[in-house]
């Protein structure tokens, strides 16, 4: 049987208790070592057993859910108005008249846009422009590419 050194209080961090995650991993390391029988914990104090970390196999990752905030603003209309225009200068110029077009509401717009219009953008320029980008500016240039098919009767 080894003899267990003393800890060194010196060498222990001096910050208060730990974040939120590593004080729940430490009590769960903790339950998990007073599980073990002596031999298993003379064998890792040793070095000849080891602690193995891992994952559950069902790991799934958890999204946020965005629930959206009540607005004034007619988020459909907005939409149909977007799809109406015809140039990115055009979109750009609705969208800088509406003074009631918040970052969130800009966000709802573009996620009612649909596949075309990014809408993680954190300010209004950066979602204003994915919308420019993600509507009239993606007509235009799909037309150009397909030599104006879109633009014929």
């Amino acid at each position: 049987m080894t003899a267990i050194d003393p800890i060194d209080i010196s060498s222990l961090p001096s910050s208060p208790l730990p974040a939120q995650p590593l004080a729940v991993a430490l009590q769960k390391a903790v339950a998990l070592l007073e599980s073990l029988s002596r031999e298993q914990l003379e064998d890792i104090a040793s070095g000849e057993g080891t602690l193995v970390y891992q994952p559950s196999p069902a790991r799934t990752v958890r999204r946020r859910e965005v629930a959206p905030r009540p607005s004034n603003v007619d988020i459909e209309g907005a939409v149909a108005d977007i799809n109406r225009l015809a140039t990115p200068g055009e979109v750009s110029d609705y969208l800088q008249s509406r003074s009631e077009f918040t970052v969130p509401v800009l966000k709802e717009i573009a996620r009612a846009l649909g596949p075309t219009v990014n809408s993680t953008g954190r300010t209004k320029t950066q979602l204003r422009r994915d919308i420019v980008e993600g509507t009239a500016g993606f007509r235009v240039r799909s037309a150009a590419m397909s030599g104006g098919a879109w633009a014929k009767p």
